[in-house]
């Protein structure tokens, strides 16, 4: 007699329940944002380090290398406390995959090490004993005076990789890029690109050319600038170069050509003063103003305006020049104060939620300047990812979280991940009840391979145990789940962006 053998999914889906530690206490659904943060709160504990992790499934060896992922983390100490997203003292996860052998077919070892980063503002709160400095949404009284930025930069949003250098910087929105180093964590010190831009605003969105030159921005709400920076493969800042517009008072994502820089302009308005308190409160918007397009030559930074309806937006996937035409792909957020404003880790979900979030598409025609915004039915996602070799590129590959109708209403964020690819029908699969999904990154199978041949690979939280685990799946098949994962002895604090170093790199 034979028996049918059960789907994969479900296999390791069952193995995955098996494994997961049994707790005396567990968060419930209003609080499950807020359980990941907890263990963090407090004085400043000894970084994590899970030694060896069993793996469920079958780890590809070909997959070897480093997982960075970085977030908030931090937000409370001697009873002052803080309750928005993007507000923490920022903390550092490294996912390694070593010794794998691929003519073997032998698996790599995985392991995970987290810790706090070491940044002036979370060296002074540690001696003080308490939070000192206000944040995006809240302002504490009494806060010590600024001698700049940096003061409260607290390195929590992103990470730009040069592995050629074998440097690691976090990023923040406001202030430098944080050195770190990338094997111990440690924080070392400040990156400044020229004397000139010391202590200047480094966006946490940089763009790596497929020649390793990095793009970026940095921007002050309320200064109608934008400084672009243009840095060599070498680390070298060969430009930097300020732009004058309107619209330039939130800026969080760009995308680069092979030409030029697009910078997407919503008409959120900031009439507050930069570094007196929280800036948040002191945002409005204007909807009756339209989404500026600005199209910037990378010879000459000659800028072409655009004109489109209003829309907010976070983050953009790619963009590039196409018969005659600039393609942008971007994930646009109409509702984007609202938004702004119910990201309360403490809380649960609001039940005036912001419209939902679309995914986008630009055309852009340079020579009659003309544009176009068209919506093609893909709501609930967000954290767009692409081919990490293909910026300014054609790309047909795109990686998305989503939203799936079945998740707690109570709990705030994403429960699936997606993947695009061309005219094919989306592949997703939803984590189930009680997990948040995070960021997950494409990794291509190798350098030469075609774009979307590799893996998607990601951390979810599941809150009911307080427990991270990170999967792999393979990227043309991720409806049929991780081909393997691995789940750690405890939770980490849901962060917001990563970035994969291969082995060797």
């Amino acid at each position: 007699m034979t028996h049918p053998h059960p789907p994969r999914r479900a296999v390791l889906a069952a193995l995955g329940a098996s494994l997961l530690p049994t707790l005396s206490h567990s968060a419930d659904a209003p609080h499950a944002w807020r359980s990941s943060y907890t263990p963090y709160n407090g004085p400043l504990k000894a970084p994590l380090a899970s030694g060896p992790l069993p793996v469920r499934g079958r780890w590809p060896a070909a997959l070897q290398g480093t997982l960075y992922r970085i977030g908030p983390a931090r937000r409370e100490l001697g009873g002052v406390a803080m309750n928005h997203w993007f507000d923490g003292d920022g903390m550092l996860q490294a996912f390694r995959f070593e010794g794998g052998n691929l003519s073997t077919a032998t698996s790599p070892r995985i392991s995970h090490r987290g810790a706090l980063l070491a940044t002036p503002k979370l060296t002074a709160e540690e001696a003080a004993g308490r939070l000192l400095y206000s944040g995006f949404a809240t302002t504490l009284p009494n806060s010590p005076p600024l001698s700049g930025p940096d003061d409260v930069n607290p390195a929590n949003i992103n990470l730009l990789a040069l592995p050629a250098r074998k440097q690691l910087f976090a990023l923040w929105e406001a202030g430098s890029a944080l050195s770190v180093d990338p094997v111990t964590l440690q924080a070392q010190g400040f990156k400044a690109w020229s004397p000139e831009t010391r202590g200047a605003p480094f966006s946490a969105h940089p763009r790596v050319a497929p020649d390793g030159t990095v793009w970026n921005f940095g921007y002050v709400p309320g200064s109608g600038k934008l400084l672009v920076y243009d840095i060599a493969p070498t680390g070298q800042l060969r430009r930097q170069h300020v732009l004058t517009t309107e619209q330039a008072d939130m800026v969080h994502d760009f995308a680069i050509t092979e030409r030029h820089l697009v910078f997407l302009l919503m008409p959120l308005k900031f009439n507050g003063q930069p570094g007196a308190g929280s800036p948040l409160p002191h945002y409005r918007w204007e909807g009756k103003a339209p989404l500026v397009v600005l199209l910037v030559g990378k010879a000459d930074f000659k800028v072409q305006r655009f004109e489109l309806p209003a829309t907010g937006l976070f983050h953009l996937a790619n963009a590039w020049e196409e018969g005659g035409t600039v393609q942008v792909r971007f994930v646009a957020q109409p509702d984007i104060l609202t938004a702004l404003r119910h990201l309360n880790v403490d809380a649960p979900r609001s039940t005036s939620v912001a419209a939902a979030t679309q995914w986008a598409h630009i055309t852009l025609n340079p020579s009659t300047g003309q544009a176009r915004l068209e919506t093609p039915g893909l709501a609930h996602v967000e954290f767009p990812r692409i081919h990490p070799a293909r910026n300014g590129l054609p790309t047909r590959f795109t990686t998305l979280l989503a939203r799936s109708p079945g998740m707690d209403a109570h709990v705030q964020g994403f429960d699936t991940v997606l993947t695009l690819q061309g005219d094919k029908k989306p592949q997703r699969h939803r984590y189930g009840a009680g997990w948040i999904a995070e960021e997950h990154v494409y990794i291509p199978a190798s350098t030469t391979a075609p774009e979307g041949r590799g893996w998607v690979l990601g951390t979810a939280y599941h809150w009911p145990t307080e427990r991270t685990t990170l999967s792999v799946f393979d990227a043309q098949a991720v409806s049929a789940g991780p081909v393997a994962s691995v789940t750690l002895p405890y939770g980490l604090p849901l962060g917001l962006h990563g970035q994969f170093v291969a082995a060797g790199a």
